[in-house]
């Protein structure tokens, strides 16, 4: 559910940190985002997400997250599992 947020976030901070990275090797002044910290981030960003992801699986087992899919779609899983019934 949340992963892809998840990753987004991750993939946004990454940008930040090339883009301060390079703006720290044109002038001293500009800070850069040490390695550990990065790590850091990212480890923390995963499992949030992972653990956001599992506890929104088991409070809602109809909400499910669907591939290239941004809009909510339960009401469409709603209509498919009771048109064909509960999956064997």
């Amino acid at each position: 559910m949340y992963l892809s947020t998840g990753l987004s976030l991750i993939l946004a901070f990454i940008g930040l940190k090339l883009m301060l990275h390079y703006g720290h090797l044109q002038d001293e002044d500009i800070p850069e985002i040490a390695t550990s910290t990065s790590l850091l981030v990212i480890a923390v960003v995963l499992v949030v997400t992972v653990v956001a992801s599992v506890l929104k699986a088991r409070a809602d087992p109809l909400a499910r997250a669907h591939p290239g899919s941004l809009r909510d779609t339960r009401k469409r899983d709603a209509n498919t599992h009771a048109s064909t019934g509960p999956p064997s």
